[in-house]
């Protein structure tokens, strides 16, 4: 999501089939923990973007009115690799850079990037930011697996459900209320993070779910599988759970981000191979008064397009791939 949040690599192999959902490209590796993993868990290959311009895009899907789209890319200086995890309504972004993103953490205000990294961490992965600066991520070190944070002006604050093997923040509302995933014994949770209080979310009868957006008055997006290898959308409002999947009986769906007005991205697929990479969602979607609108990017020509949050003002931040395999973070501002 980089872009899905889940550690699946550390996922029993028996039960990896299960997990390939959505945003990437995934290596099973054991138990191993390490830099290559994205905000989603998924090992990755990236390449520096090369310099483009930021063309407008018309989009149309089954149903939707027709949607506007203006593109830019996220590329941290001088650094192979860049991705863009989320954004806020200031238009701030958060991601990772390096090669196999093992570089850092990064904020971007205006042209201009901060480093953000977990103090004694091996990497450093913002997944996500609120309205008042505060981020929300990942993190590991060299003699423990991954672990959530909390970033709070320059106050470091250590995320992990009770139990947990590993812990990833994912994303963070006006109110400090934090989603993630959480894992034990093989197998992945969604966490409500809220005053102090974690909840387990399980979609019932799911052999696996991630949770990896929120918004304002609680609503959470996020993933869940079968244990038919199949994954889905979901939506959690008001304690029910909906199905969300892009039209076409596509195996592999996922919900990114959702905000304040309710407009929901995400990405749809089959798995495909890309330069030996596989990847098990190929293409972008908003979800808006029961309307999908394709939000592809157009350059490349891409292969792939992993969105990972959008804003109240419309931003959408991810990563794509080229029909090379080279990887790139992007922006995208949804217009009318």
């Amino acid at each position: 999501m980089n872009h899905l949040k889940t550690q699946l690599v550390l996922l029993v192999l028996s039960t990896v089939s299960l997990l390939t959902g959505a945003f990437g490209q995934l290596t099973p590796s054991g138990d191993s923990y390490g830099p290559a993993h994205s905000r989603l868990g998924l090992l990755t290959s990236r390449m520096k973007a090369q310099p483009t311009s930021n063309p407008s895009r018309q989009a149309q899907s089954p149903g939707s009115p027709d949607i506007s789209f203006t593109f830019g890319m996220v590329d941290f200086p001088g650094q192979m690799e860049t991705i863009a995890y989320g954004v806020n309504d200031k238009g701030e972004i958060v991601g990772a850079y390096g090669p196999e993103l093992a570089g850092g953490g990064f904020l971007l205000k205006g042209t201009k990037f901060t480093e953000v990294n977990y103090p004694g961490s091996t990497y450093t992965e913002p997944n996500g930011m609120n309205d008042s600066g505060v981020i929300v991520g990942q993190y590991g070190t060299a003699s423990n697996g991954e672990q959530g944070f909390e970033l709070a002006g320059k106050t470091w604050t250590t995320i992990d459900y009770p139990g947990a093997s590993l812990s990833t923040a994912n994303a963070i509302n006006k109110s400090g209320d934090i989603v993630g995933v959480w894992y034990c014994c093989g197998l992945a949770h969604g966490f409500l993070l809220a005053k102090g209080v974690f909840t387990s979310i399980d979609v019932p009868g799911a052999a696996y779910t991630n949770a990896f957006g929120i918004n304002k008055t609680g609503e959470i997006v996020g993933q869940y599988g079968n244990s038919d290898g199949s994954a889905h959308g979901f939506l959690l409002q008001n304690g029910t759970f909906t199905t969300i999947d892009y039209p076409g009986g596509y195996s592999q769906n996922y919900l990114g981000g959702i905000n304040n007005q309710g407009v929901i991205v995400g990405g749809y697929g089959e798995p495909m191979t890309v330069n030996g990479v596989i990847y098990y969602t190929q293409h972008a979607f908003i979800y808006q008064g029961g309307h999908f609108t394709n939000a592809d990017v157009p350059f490349g020509p891409p292969a792939v397009t992993i969105p990972s949050a959008l804003s109240n003002k419309g931003v959408i931040v991810g990563e794509y791939v080229d029909n090379s395999g080279t990887v790139y973070g992007y922006e995208a501002t949804v217009g009318p």
